[in-house]
């Protein structure tokens, strides 16, 4: 009786041990998959709300290059002017800045294509930039120096700021069109849900017809209108 009781007692105890094995094996396994998917809508949403800022910070990149494209072109213009009259400007050219690793904050595959195709338009935009003002400079300490710069030094200056100047209008018409798509993109994902668009989708591209552009470029160029109307009604 005793040997049959030790043999019914064993063999609760392994079935018990079992259980208890798979159980706790089952448990560590959902606890590390629920770990998991949180770890992974967490990341999405916060990729989401990055993309969103991303698109805000560019806006206003944008924003102030076309500022800053305005006041270049006016600065040339005079450069232009005061050149052909003989004389050496004291206004250097700036240039055209954009954030560091800035592609790697947009969640749009377009978005960044367009993002890298006007990083390059600006790189030659700077480095014309940097020409003039070495020009400029060199001008300058001639003059500092005591000596007259010949006709030829002048020309080729004058030269550089015209086909300078003469680029402005393209330069213009890149960045207006790169912010108005920043624009279309920023009003398409404002109200968006970060947790159910921002979890289900990897990448957030958009589909922006010719319509919605036009639109948007009238939008651009009435509030162009109205920032020049205010800074003149300033002035005055």
């Amino acid at each position: 009786m005793f040997h049959h009781h030790s043999h019914h007692f064993l063999k609760h105890t392994e079935n018990s041990t079992s259980s208890n094995f798979w159980g706790a094996f089952w448990g560590a396994f959902f606890a590390f998959l629920f770990g998991l998917i949180t770890y992974v809508v967490t990341k999405r949403r916060e990729r989401f709300i990055q993309h969103k800022n991303a698109l805000v910070k560019l806006e206003r990149v944008l924003n102030t290059h076309l500022e800053y494209l305005a006041i270049l072109e006016i600065i040339t213009k005079d450069s232009i002017r005061i050149i052909t009259s003989g004389k050496v400007t004291s206004s250097m050219m700036f240039k055209l800045n954009l954030p560091e690793n800035f592609d790697m904050e947009i969640g749009s595959i377009d978005l960044v294509n367009k993002f890298f195709a006007y990083r390059s338009t600006i790189e030659r935009f700077n480095l014309n930039v940097n020409m003039i003002n070495h020009a400029l400079t060199r001008i300058e300490d001639l003059f500092i120096n005591g000596q007259i710069p010949n006709s030829e030094n002048f020309a080729f200056v004058k030269n550089t700021l015209e086909s300078f100047d003469k680029d402005f209008p393209a330069f213009n018409k890149r960045t207006k069109k790169f912010l108005i798509l920043t624009r279309i993109h920023i009003t398409k994902t404002k109200y968006r849900n970060s947790f159910i668009y921002g979890v289900f989708n990897t990448q957030w591209e958009q589909e922006i017809s010719l319509e919605e552009i036009e639109e948007e470029h009238k939008k651009l160029d009435k509030e162009i209108e109205q920032i020049i109307k205010e800074s003149r009604e300033d002035i005055l």
